[in-house]
């Protein structure tokens, strides 16, 4: 009997010897990207940018720098504003042209939307060696050339 006994724990123990070990864990794959932060800016596409300084003479005219420009929007449920920004301490600066875009509250239908956008300010420098348009900390659009309208 002690025989048989031996034989078989003999046999378990073989049989034991020769399972195969689990399989390793199937690695998880990454998780998505974060969605941007509210703050980032959400233009899809921009173009025709142009910048210029009106020097046209008259009663109380002072010389004033446009910026216009078209931007495509995910939908129509923005509001642009549009502000002066900082422009480098240079001779010739570089001015930076801020847009603000605010999403409305309510229902908008999801359509790449066209903005216009339009901004007049006095002009800091008689001349300027560029305008950068800045949305949510990214450049949308650096203009090398400011031309003067006399």
């Amino acid at each position: 009997m002690r025989a048989l006994i031996i034989s078989g724990f003999l046999a378990l123990s073989a049989l034991a010897a020769c399972q195969t070990p689990p399989p390793a864990p199937v690695p998880q794959p990454a998780p998505a990207p974060a969605p941007p932060p509210a703050a980032a800016c959400p233009i899809v596409e921009s173009r025709n940018w142009a910048a210029w300084v009106n020097r046209m003479p008259g009663p109380d005219a002072r010389p004033m720098l446009h910026v216009t420009g078209e931007i495509d929007l995910p939908h129509a449920g923005y509001r642009v504003e549009v502000r002066e920004g900082p422009a480098d301490r240079s001779a010739t600066p570089v001015q930076q042209i801020v847009l603000e875009l605010t999403q409305r509250s309510g229902m908008h239908a999801q359509i790449v939307t066209t903005a216009m956008v339009a901004y007049q300010g006095p002009a800091i420098a008689q001349h300027y060696r560029g305008v950068r348009v800045m949305c949510g900390g990214q450049v949308v659009a650096n203009i090398t050339e400011v031309v003067d309208a006399h």
